[in-house]
């Protein structure tokens, strides 16, 4: 297992990397700019539903691990995967639909209506970006299909893809047209990032065996329901959090909003790496040591790798917040991105920093609970969570500004870790 995560990792570490980059191209054009707020809460959504949905740890990405390892790999595995595929993406493709007709309203709730400029700018850009909704379902699952088969290169690496279709529009681009370029580079890394995935995906059908009688998968299909529909609300119900940090930006200072996301990716490159690299192997081998009721070895193994992850997460957290403002400035402090978008980022970026190991745990624990099958009791904390969330932001962000919605985030993150450990270890009695 820990030769695969370290494989996963270096994987992962180059997408990283070519995400680090990304963000580099993007504050030297765009900085903390009307053009990047446009953007920035344009992706809130039609972009967000490919990062939470269509990437490992998504809900389809669990619900297919939680489910794949159970079945025989004869013909009719193809049939279920086949449904599947079928299925979400009409689901998703309804989804967008919606957005593109209510996108006008839904964008007052978060935009001064005198801010036309950037309220137009916005709509343009969610026309574009509409696509990756479609794609993250197919995406989700296939990945989880190629794990579930030890295939971990290609999920592993397509994230750069998406990261250098951006990169590679920008630079063709630059920041004309209201920055469209961020959305059109996106949208096409999203279908390549899909195309990706398609030559191993097609080698395991191939190895599929014919079956005599093609037992319909029934019970498979309600057991990936099971998992799927409570994960894809508990997770949709997640985003809520991310929604209320978008409506509290609304009346603080341009660039608000694109800062908060900037300090957000950057916190995650280490908990990227960490996590997808620990957690790829290491679920679908709980979710088999679940089912030969083996408990020891469950809790062997979440020990060893949480530990390790939390190991790891330390001197990220403490260098993070020592050197807060230096890191943002050499980073970015270029171009577009001046001082005031340094002072903006650093500061969010020092209180983000302690949330780290706490979102180690959270993540950690809510997954163990699924390979549990549990999916009801993430669900439950993260609606508290989002309950909280909404109070700590009413309460802080009057009166320390934009921080307030940062350090709120690292509170929450602190009590849902809690609460699930409670819940997780409950289980093991």
């Amino acid at each position: 297992m820990f030769r695969v995560a370290s494989l996963v990792a270096g994987l992962t570490v180059l997408s990283k990397v070519l995400g680090l980059v990304r963000d580099l191209v993007i504050a030297n054009y765009f900085g903390t700019s009307m053009m990047a707020d446009a953007f920035n809460l344009a992706y809130l959504f039609t972009g967000n539903f490919f990062i939470i949905f269509g990437t490992i740890g998504g809900p389809f990405y669990s619900a297919i691990v939680a489910t794949l390892p159970k079945l025989e790999q004869n013909h009719s595995t193809w049939d279920f995967i086949k449904d599947i595929l079928i299925k979400t993406s009409f689901g998703l493709s309804a989804i967008a639909l919606g957005i593109y007709v209510y996108k006008g309203h839904l964008l007052k709730f978060f935009i001064d209506e005198n801010k036309i400029e950037y309220f137009q700018a916005t709509l343009t850009n969610i026309d574009i970006l509409l696509p990756l909704i479609v794609l993250c379902g197919p995406i989700g699952i296939i990945f989880a299909i190629l794990n579930c088969y030890k295939r971990y290169v290609e999920p592993s690496l397509a994230p750069a893809v998406v990261n250098i279709a951006l990169i590679a529009a920008v630079f063709l681009m630059g920041d004309a047209a209201n920055g469209i370029a961020l959305a059109l580079g996106t949208s096409i890394g999203g279908a390549l990032s899909l195309g990706f995935q398609i030559p191993g995906l097609m080698q395991i059908r191939s190895s599929h065996k014919e079956s005599g009688t093609q037992p319909k998968n029934d019970t498979a299909i309600k057991d990936y329901h099971k998992i799927l529909f409570p994960a894809l609300f508990s997770t949709g119900i997640a985003q809520a959090m991310v929604f209320i940090d978008s409506f509290f930006c609304k009346g603080l200072e341009e660039g608000s909003w694109t800062s908060l996301v900037l300090a957000n990716r950057l916190i995650q490159l280490p908990l990227g790496v960490l996590l997808t690299a620990f957690l790829v192997p290491l679920f679908p081998r709980i979710t088999e040591l679940v089912k030969e009721l083996k408990l020891d070895e469950i809790k062997r193994l979440l020990r060893k790798s949480i530990g390790i992850l939390t190991l790891m997460c330390i001197p990220a957290t403490f260098v993070g917040m020592y050197w807060s403002e230096e890191i943002i400035r050499i980073l970015f402090e270029r171009g577009a991105f001046t001082a005031n978008s340094t002072a903006m980022v650093s500061s969010l970026f020092f209180y983000l920093c302690i949330s780290i190991i706490p979102y180690v745990f959270k993540d950690s624990f809510a997954r163990a609970c699924y390979s549990f099958g549990d999916s009801r009791s993430p669900f439950l904390v993260m609606l508290f969570g989002i309950s909280l969330k909404l109070v700590l932001n009413f309460l802080l962000v009057e009166r320390f500004g934009l921080n307030g919605i940062a350090i709120s985030t690292t509170l929450v993150s602190v009590v849902n870790a809690a609460i699930l450990f409670m819940i997780l270890r409950a289980k093991f009695r």
